[in-house]
């Protein structure tokens, strides 16, 4: 009889699950997303600033408007800079709402009663299952960015195939990458413990079958 899932302990994520029982990284990794994509975006915003008050002349930014007003060339190359980077603006705001949010729903995982089951990917989808007693370990990783927004990656080792040829290091090393760092505590405290109950389950002797006795 399969192990069932004790659901008391399961650590609930801060978002609900989607239709299929599905969870996705959570709001904090959108946030974090849209930041790093967006992130062109506030540079040419700033740059935008900077020309615009060359453009203004005077001493409002010396000495780029005094450049302004001395060279007829420098101050329509600045004018013209200036209207157009609103555009690369615009279009950079676009191209990091695409790659966040198509980044954001191309993750998402569930916890099921033996397994921790994956899918990734926007177009072409990608199934992952890992069998509880198969994990080897969790660790979480954190880089000073995701110190700075309070996420971490958890990556979760495990034994891959039950033949081990034909596992890979993709199969053996799965990452939920930017997940709230309490949520990854969590999920790593509840993965390892879901391990060390299968394994010992796994070779209880209630569960072996029963070993023949030695010829006399």
């Amino acid at each position: 009889m399969p192990l069932k899932q004790d659901t008391t302990n399961v650590p609930r994520p801060a978002h609900l699950p989607d239709k299929d029982g599905y969870c996705y990284l959570g709001h904090s990794t959108l946030y974090y997303l849209l930041l790093k994509y967006g992130f062109p975006a506030i540079i040419l915003f700033l740059v935008e600033l900077i020309l615009l008050a060359a453009a203004a002349g005077g001493n409002v930014l010396p000495p780029f408007s005094e450049w302004v007003s001395s060279s007829a060339g420098f101050a329509e190359a600045v004018h013209v800079a200036a209207g157009v980077i609103p555009l690369v603006i615009f279009a950079t705001v676009v191209f990091a709402f695409v790659m966040a949010y198509g980044w954001y729903w191309s993750f998402r995982y569930k916890l099921e009663d033996n397994d921790l089951s994956f899918e990734q990917g926007l177009i072409s989808r990608q199934e992952i299952s890992i069998p509880f007693r198969q994990i080897q370990n969790a660790d979480i990783e954190q880089s000073i960015l995701y110190r700075i927004f309070g996420l971490a990656d958890l990556v979760i080792l495990n034994s891959g195939h039950e033949d081990p040829q034909s596992a890979t290091k993709n199969e053996s090393e799965i990452i939920m990458p930017a997940l709230n760092i309490q949520e990854a505590r969590r999920l790593q405290e509840y993965l390892l413990d879901r391990a060390n109950v299968q394994k010992v389950v796994s070779v209880s002797p209630d569960t072996e079958p029963p070993v023949p006795p030695p010829f006399q």
